[in-house]
């Protein structure tokens, strides 16, 4: 009696999951990534996650731009960060992701318990990034465009709901990007 049980909820989860409206992501695996396709230039557009906590480090934030670039290390990747406050002033940071051989997801230097994985979206220069670390979960909209298609948020929108994340932050980017300064503080 239990095996049929546990057919009969396996393909009630299998219906629901045909009908569902909800597509899973394609992810982007970062050890086979043409890396030059990702580097340069990425604005932050929106984030999403299943808690206000876990977006609360972007509240106060106008705007990001990003630049990515390779190191002397294949296996290092620089992210340095422009962020530019609700209040006007400029904030540099800069981060080092670790691209290991046998991972899929990249790694944080300094943070040996966050996860980032990275996924394609539909729409064209566009990236999904979801991050997961202790505490908290969530999805980040980059785009290699200041404002991106309406649409293209619509669908970043409609993923974050299929993962479940009902809270959502605009980033308002109204005051302009910051320029690229050297950081003396490592993040993430």
């Amino acid at each position: 009696m239990q095996s049929l049980w546990s057919l009969l909820l396996y393909l009630c989860g299998l219906l629901v999951d045909v009908f569902s409206l909800c597509e899973t992501p394609v992810k982007l695996h970062a050890n086979e990534l043409d890396r030059d396709q990702y580097f340069g230039t990425w604005f932050f557009i929106a984030a999403a996650s299943s808690s206000p906590s876990s977006l609360e480090t972007f509240v106060t934030t106008d705007s990001i731009m990003f630049n990515m670039t390779h190191t002397d290390n294949p296996e290092r990747l620089r992210l340095r960060a422009a962020i530019r406050m609700k209040a006007g002033q400029c904030v540099p940071r800069s981060w080092v992701y670790l691209v290991m051989e046998k991972s899929t997801d990249l790694t944080t230097e300094g943070r040996p318990h966050m996860q980032t994985e990275l996924f394609s979206t539909k729409c064209p220069d566009v990236i999904m990034v979801k991050e997961t670390d202790q505490g908290y979960e969530r999805i980040l909209l980059y785009s290699r465009t200041l404002h991106p298609a309406e649409n293209c948020i619509t669908a970043f929108k409609s993923q974050a709901s299929c993962f479940d994340m009902g809270e959502f932050l605009l980033i308002p980017r109204t005051l302009g990007a910051c320029e690229f300064q050297e950081s003396q503080t490592e993040h993430s």
